[in-house]
């Protein structure tokens, strides 16, 4: 696992609320629009209408092909996160496991990690501890 997967998990868990709301967006399919015309009778004065009714069907299957392709996308987002997850799971050693989810999870500074981690640790202290596990010096 590299250092840039673990740093963009905050970041496709926030890409996937955006995905999620833009996806419930698409759900309405009312359309309101704006046209001009005029009163029936005369003095036949002209003014704006506001309309409002379903999309048409060709809108409505882009919409669609929009949608699943939107998706499709969160799928994939949440398979990465997914991967990211397992290896995070997967550690052994209890403290660096916790550093990774302070710092990469609840995107804390190394400050609040230190401090949330305790028993003297500094932020350089477990931002080394971190930096080494990455590199595979520590198992």
């Amino acid at each position: 696992m590299t250092r840039q997967k673990l740093k963009q998990l905050r970041h496709l868990k926030r890409e996937i609320e955006l995905i999620n709301d833009q996806i419930l967006t698409l759900e309405s399919e009312i359309v309101t629009d704006k046209v001009r015309g005029s009163i029936p009778r005369y003095p036949y004065i002209e003014r704006s209408f506001y309309i409002t009714g379903f999309a048409h069907e060709e809108h409505s299957r882009k919409m669609k092909r929009l949608r699943k392709r939107l998706q499709r996308r969160v799928e994939d987002l949440i398979d990465l996160v997914a991967e990211i997850n397992e290896y995070v799971e997967q550690i052994d050693d209890s403290l660096i496991r916790q550093i990774i989810i302070l710092r990469h999870v609840n995107g804390l500074t190394w400050e609040q990690v230190a401090a949330s981690i305790g028993g003297g640790n500094t932020a350089d202290s477990v931002r080394k501890m971190h930096d080494r596990f990455l590199r595979g010096e520590v198992k």
